[in-house]
């Protein structure tokens, strides 16, 4: 134990000197017990902070200075004093009536005297010296507890998410909650460069960074070495002298075995000694934190790998079932939707035309313009045909120049007619190609199921018929198949 202050709550100096001297002389008979230091206050409103702070102490009070309101004098001091032992000193023409919640210690004027009173206050001021150190193990008993469950629920945080985004809000909560800071950082690190990730500051997402990182400042160095690294007071520290800001910093490491993956922040608007206990919760956290940030960038990576995939097969099944020049529908995939028509016009009891054209004189087109304006050609007549027909209707690139035409749903033959005409108007509009003028004309063959036939093949072998007997009458025609 230190030196025991003993605070005397009287306005009569005699109260005090007999109290002295009596503490005085029985002290001088028992050197075991630690010096005592007695100061006297008239009034509770005398006390100073360094006086209610020095611990343990004893306050001795004289019933006569509380005044005509025990009771609420009584309130008084243990406001002011709510560990400490209080004692009450009365005279024995006066005895006390206190109630036993009021939790104080009563003895009369001539015990003061008595050779065990300073026994007694030792006793006292030990009893306080336990009961202060209980309520200090109490209390960092709760705050590791506090502690625990915060890092317990950072945890699962951390491993219920797979987002990046959702692990970084996470880690950074965890981190101003841990430490009551005012902000914090986390910046990943690949290649030897920091990137901005997240960010809270004053307990709101910043999108931006508060500070970018100097390229010798303390998140390079803690990023560069793996260490972490404490500042107390940024504005002595030898790593801010070329940015002083009032505060303290805790840089920290994010990393997995000796790899780096980034470095997380956090910082107070004042000078702040950071203990053992907070060091090693934060650096619990950072462990948890980098593996959540591996396991995102891993999931990202698959949930990337996973897409793509599904992009290339998606790409792989369009160019199995479409022409590589035009991107119309391939003879598969005519073959396909032709089949689900016919199936659908049995049902239906309706009619479907089949068309099969070419473009006349494609190779005149190739001779004077190159191969290069033919197959710009070809792809500028796909995309007139696409604008022009219904969606219902499926247009197909057979090959060289050849296109083929379902027309489903048809409530007639002629139907066709009005179709026919249309392509021959649209295809024979010039076209404008690397800036060259091209025109064209084409020839189309007409075929209808059931009358023609109730197969593929066949309906596009009499169409392909037809379509001769187009080129027949000079191009620039229609004509439907007869025997």
């Amino acid at each position: 134990m230190d030196d025991l202050q003993i605070i005397i709550l009287s306005s009569k100096s005699a109260f005090t000197k007999k109290i002295r001297r009596g503490l005085k002389s029985f002290h001088n008979t028992c050197q075991s017990i630690p010096s005592i230091q007695v100061n006297q206050i008239t009034s509770i409103d005398e006390l100073s902070p360094d006086d209610i702070k020095k611990s343990p102490q004893i306050v001795l009070v004289d019933k006569e200075a509380l005044g005509s309101d025990l009771d609420k004098g009584l309130q008084e001091l243990n406001a002011a004093f709510p560990q400490e032992p209080l004692v009450l000193v009365a005279d024995s023409d006066s005895p006390l009536s206190i109630q036993d919640n009021h939790g104080f210690y009563s003895v009369d004027d001539q015990e003061v005297e008595s050779p065990l009173f300073l026994t007694f206050i030792y006793a006292l001021a030990n009893l306080s010296e336990l009961i202060q150190e209980n309520a200090a193990v109490q209390e960092k008993l709760r705050s590791r507890e506090n502690e625990l469950l915060s890092l317990r629920n950072a945890s699962l945080q951390l491993t219920m998410n797979l987002s990046l985004d959702a692990v970084l809000d996470s880690i950074l909560e965890s981190a101003l909650e841990l430490l009551s800071a005012d902000d914090t950082h986390v910046f990943l690190y690949e290649h030897g460069v920091l990137s901005f990730a997240a960010a809270l500051f004053d307990g709101h997402q910043q999108n931006e960074p508060y500070m970018h990182p100097r390229p010798h400042g303390l998140t390079y160095r803690v990023a560069r070495e793996g260490t972490l690294l404490v500042v107390n007071d940024t504005m002595t520290d030898p790593l801010f002298e070329d940015r002083r800001w009032e505060g303290s910093i805790i840089g920290l490491p994010l990393k997995i075995g000796n790899q780096v993956l980034g470095v997380m922040t956090v910082g107070l608007k004042r000078s702040h000694t950071f203990s053992e206990d907070e060091i090693r919760a934060l650096k619990f956290l950072g462990d948890q934190a980098a593996i959540a940030i591996q396991n995102a960038k891993l999931y990202e990576q698959a949930q990337q790998e996973i897409a793509d995939r599904e992009k290339a097969e998606k790409a792989i099944k369009h160019l199995a079932n479409h022409d590589a020049l035009t991107g119309l529908p391939n003879r598969r995939l005519f073959n396909e939707r032709i089949i689900v028509e016919i199936s659908r016009a049995q049902r239906n009891n309706q009619v479907i035309g089949v068309m099969l054209f070419d473009l006349d004189h494609l190779k005149k087109v190739n001779d004077s313009f190159g191969h290069n304006t033919g197959d710009l050609l070809l792809q500028a007549v796909a995309q007139r045909m696409v604008g022009l027909l219904r969606k219902s209707d499926t247009i197909a690139r057979m090959g060289g120049d050849e296109f083929l035409l379902i027309l489903p749903e048809m409530q007639q033959p002629n139907d066709a007619v009005n179709t026919a005409d249309r392509i021959l108007a649209a295809l024979s509009k010039p076209f404008h190609l690397e800036g060259y003028q091209v025109n064209i004309t084409t020839s189309i063959g007409i075929a209808f199921y059931p009358d023609d036939g109730d197969e593929v093949d066949i309906l596009i072998k009499k169409a392909d018929v037809a379509m001769y007997k187009a080129k027949e009458k000079g191009g620039n025609a229609y004509h439907f198949y007869t025997p």
